[in-house]
């Protein structure tokens, strides 16, 4: 009974250190960022600048990434992602920014990077699932957008945003 006792405590240890660990994370995106980036709109167009601002707000165990991109000095987009932290360490929430709805995004950190599967509303380049990374970088961020250019094909960077505060 002893061990059963010595073990729960030292996994309810672990999965405490883990999300403290995640929180220390999280609270680098807290506050306001802006920068520059690249994002296509198709896999065989050119990419398009953009200037980009985001609010981030974080907890112990979410984060809300909030802002806006410009391109051209007259379109405009939302962009943003909303993200819950698991006890296992497990990233999950949606992305919105796409033209074509909130996108369903999963992945898991390593180091100063969230790696994420991106699962569209409707296909995009001939299937539905993309790779986003999000780094923290010194005092900022930077993130991208990876995708087959067709099922099977080239990976194409659809987007890269790199932001400041």
């Amino acid at each position: 009974m002893k061990n059963l006792v010595l073990m729960a405590s030292v996994m309810a240890l672990g999965c405490s250190a883990a999300l403290a660990s995640e929180e220390d994370y999280l609270n680098r995106f807290e506050g306001a960022f802006s920068g520059n980036g690249k994002v296509r709109t198709s896999a065989d167009g050119s990419p398009y600048n953009v200037k980009c601002s985001v609010s981030g707000n974080a907890t112990a165990t979410t984060l809300s990434l909030d802002g806006t991109c410009r391109a051209m000095a007259v379109v405009s987009r939302k962009i943003g992602a909303d993200l819950a932290v698991s006890p296992d360490g497990t990233y999950s929430g949606t992305y919105t920014g796409s033209k074509i709805g909130p996108a369903a995004i999963k992945g898991r950190r390593s180091g100063d990077k969230v790696v994420l599967t991106v699962n569209w509303p409707k296909p995009v380049n001939g299937d539905q699932t993309a790779t986003m990374t999000i780094s923290h970088t010194g005092n900022g961020f930077s993130f991208s957008v990876d995708d087959e250019k067709e099922p099977g094909g080239p990976v194409v960077r659809m987007t890269q945003v790199d932001l400041q505060k």
